[in-house]
């Protein structure tokens, strides 16, 4: 007798940050949640933000792993970890008077933390009277995947890759071309001659990026000290 399969998964309700499209999705299983251990033990960045795409993938119905962009990501799997591990999760800060230094645990509520997507995104750059580029949120599949990303050792080489990546097209007078139909050494070459003035225009793009945080106040246990710390990403919550 073959073991019977279990099918009393419950679905949510969930709104895609970057388009607004409404889905559903599922807890993650034993399964998934294996792929998540694994990659967390391996302390590989790239391992970790790999199971964490595909784990989406396999719970969040109709989504498009190479659409997501990053705050997607971060917001579908704080809601993942939320019903599949609990609405709240414990984290561990270390006091900030330098004369205590003890880690206080404090309970956050994962429903608390959402991701603020601006309705009216300025994405279109003039650089000059005749000449403006388009620009669009990168995916977390780029991101992860992009070498230079993932090498990068300074915080201007990854302002500038992330610059790359947000590239959409350029319209110049009547003409509209598409970046990614460009050869790359055209597009470096294109983004190395901006002006300095012209490049930070693109830079407060990349800048304001939506992204999952959440500010915490908490006080120490010990001396009583009043702490105020900001939490991004899904680092904190991944296992």
């Amino acid at each position: 007798m073959a073991l019977p399969k279990l099918n009393n998964t419950p679905y949510y309700d969930v709104t895609i940050p970057s388009t607004g499209v409404k889905t559903r999705y599922r807890p993650y299983l034993v399964k998934e949640e294996k792929v998540l251990l694994i990659a967390g033990e391996s302390e590989d960045q790239h391992a970790m933000s790999e199971a964490m795409l595909n784990v989406i993938c396999d719970c969040v119905e109709g989504v498009d792993k190479y659409k997501l962009t990053t705050f997607d990501i971060q917001y579908l799997f704080l809601q993942l970890r939320a019903k599949s591990v609990g609405e709240t999760s414990k984290l561990t800060f270390k006091c900030g008077n330098t004369k205590c230094d003890v880690s206080n645990e404090v309970t956050v509520q994962l429903s608390d933390i959402n991701v603020e997507v601006p309705e009216d995104k300025k994405n279109k750059i003039e650089l000059s009277e005749d000449m403006t580029i388009e620009l669009k949120y990168p995916t977390y599949e780029s991101v992860i995947n992009d070498k230079i990303m993932r090498h990068a050792e300074s915080g201007a080489e990854m302002m500038y890759q992330t610059v790359m990546l947000s590239l959409d097209a350029l319209q110049v007078k009547d003409e509209r071309m598409i970046f990614t139909e460009e050869p790359i050494e055209d597009v470096i070459e294109f983004i190395g001659n901006l002006s300095t003035v012209q490049f930070n225009k693109l830079t407060d793009f990349t800048n304001s990026i939506p992204e999952l945080k959440k500010e915490i106040e908490y006080t120490c246990e010990k001396c009583q000290h009043k702490n105020k710390v900001t939490i991004e990403g899904t680092a904190d919550f991944f296992l």
